[in-house]
Formats: structure tokens, sequence, C-alpha cells
């Protein structure tokens, strides 16, 4: 199988290595049982990043892999968290997810088809962690939905406070520009907060 490997900073963190000793079926139920503890999820995603990497280059263009990269790992993440630990063990004395992480990747990379992926790749930001794409989007589910499409259109699109009250206003909704700072500013504490304590170490420690 042809890879591409993905080299991500959070693989070399003391908090990852600390539970690289683990086997799978650990960090898997230690993820379940413990969500609000980050660290179990990464050290399974740097694991298995590259192996999930050279699965989706066996079926995507180069151009749209980071992107379908981070969408395959999104949906992983919630799959992973639901998943039966037991179903793995299946008399093998060191059961991993590799083979059960292949056969998802593939179906997600085929469910998610070439017209959306060239959709995704336009919006996507290649150098964000999966990972970290995982623990934000899980956050931003948290948020009112107004404050989460201010926030959106803020970070992720780049509109300028000026653009986005110009578009509430047309939508009907009226905020000034000071205004909708002031609920961008309110959203990231509130998505800071919500954030896993090993997330905002490894990801975002030189943040408000």
């Amino acid at each position: 199988m042809s890879e591409v490997v993905a080299a991500w900073p959070e693989c070399r963190a003391a908090i990852v290595r600390g539970v690289a000793h683990y086997n799978d079926l650990d960090l898997l139920r230690a993820f379940q049982q413990q969500p609000e503890v980050a660290r179990y999820f990464i050290s399974l995603f740097c694991r298995y990043c590259s192996w999930v990497d050279g699965v989706i280059a066996q079926q995507v263009p180069p151009a749209q892999q980071a992107a379908c990269r981070e969408q395959v790992w999104l949906r992983l993440y919630s799959r992973l968290q639901r998943l039966d630990a037991d179903s793995l063990l299946g008399g093998d004395p060191e059961p991993t997810l590799k083979f059960w992480l292949a056969e998802q990747t593939r179906e997600l990379v085929q469910s998610l088809g070439g017209t959306a992926m060239q959709a995704v790749a336009k919006q996507s930001q290649p150098h964000l962690s999966p990972a970290l794409a995982c623990y934000l989007t899980s956050g931003l589910e948290t948020l009112p939905g107004d404050m989460r499409f201010i926030l959106l259109l803020r970070d992720c699109f780049g509109w300028s406070p000026a653009q986005i009250a110009a578009q509430l206003k047309a939508d009907g909704y009226f905020l000034a520009p000071e205004d909708v700072d002031a609920i961008v500013v309110s959203a990231r504490q509130i998505l800071f907060q919500y954030l896993p304590a090993d997330v905002r170490t490894l990801y975002l420690a030189s943040k408000p």
C-alpha cells in the first residue's frame, strides 16, 4: 500500500507519547470512557494517520487528499466513539484497529464522492491537524446556531465584521460590526473552554 505520510507535531508531544504503550483496545476503551481526555484519541490518530492516508491515496487524487483526510477523520472520530471494542477481539491475541480503519476509510471515501470532495477541497485547511478538527467540530456543535454561523464566517471564510453585519442585515438581522466582533470574541472563549485540557495544551497553549 502506498502511503502519503503526514507528520503531525502533536504525535511527538509528551502527553501523547505517554500513552503510546497502550494497545489499540486500551486506547479505544479509554477514549470512549473518558471523552474529556483527548490524548487517547490523539494517540490512535497518530498511530494510524499514515495508514489511513495510504488508504485514501489509493482512491483519491492528490489535490483532494488533504480535504478527504479531514472529512474521513471527522467521521472516524464519531464511529470510534460508538464502536464495540469487543467486536475486534475475534481470537486475536493482539487485536488492532488497522483493518477496521481501512474498511471504514474505504467506505467513507466512496460515500463522500468526487463532486462533494471537490467542493470541500476548496474550503479545507490542509495544515490543520485532523485530530484538532475533530475536537473543534465537536465544540462548534455546542454553540448556539447564530453564534456558530458568525464564528464560521469570521474564522473559516475570513469575512470581516462589516461583511458579516451586511449579510445579517440582508437576512433581516441588524448588528453593528462592533457587535459582530463581540460575538466572535465570546464564541471563541466558549469554544476554548469546551475543548479538553489536552487539546488546549497541545494546540492552543499560546491562545488567550
